[in-house]
């Protein structure tokens, strides 16, 4: 399983890489924005994880797993949550986010990869959502680490993106 992941995530970076040579445009504006992102859910994930090992303090009960939610390829994912639900503040600021993001990079270089990058980010945050809604038991650390991981080689490689086109354009940065 790590090995797919390090040869999409490679794959990704090449192909990435190789496409950034063309017509595509280095934003200074979206740099940030992917930025700040990270920043912004890698604090959500300390709070996570350190939630998680508070509660994990209870002693072990047998329970049944919670199912994630059942996600199709190219459906449509959304992360706005009422004020009622857990962490509503942060999922609906995610969302909000990575629409901006999408947004960006749609009018600027409209990528295909990042859209399946932003897709797979919004899947990350919606399982975790979707658990934290229907399931009873809270998530280990070690699976807030491993979803954690995830989300950091996408954000990486959106980044690194940014860094090749701004190293291969070298006036068209806005």
């Amino acid at each position: 399983m790590k090995s797919i992941i390090k040869f999409s995530v490679a794959m990704f970076i090449v192909v990435m890489t190789m496409t950034a040579c063309s017509t595509h445009q280095y934003d200074l504006t979206l740099d940030n924005q992917i930025t700040e992102f990270e920043i912004k859910a890698d604090r959500q994930f300390v709070t996570w994880t350190a939630q998680a090992m508070a509660d994990n303090t209870q002693p072990a009960v047998p329970v049944v797993a919670c199912q994630a939610a059942p996600v199709a390829a190219g459906q449509t994912l959304s992360l706005i949550s009422p004020l009622s639900e857990p962490d509503s503040q942060f999922f609906n600021s995610a969302e909000t986010d990575l629409a901006l993001i999408e947004s960006r990079t749609k009018a600027l270089n409209n990528n295909p990869a990042i859209d399946q990058q932003i897709f797979g980010l919004r899947n990350i945050f919606y399982q975790i959502k979707y658990k934290k809604q229907h399931c009873s038991q809270q998530d280990s650390p070690a699976y807030i680490a491993i979803q954690r991981k995830q989300v950091s080689v996408i954000m990486q490689s959106m980044l690194t993106y940014e860094r090749v086109l701004k190293n291969g354009s070298g006036t068209s940065q806005k």
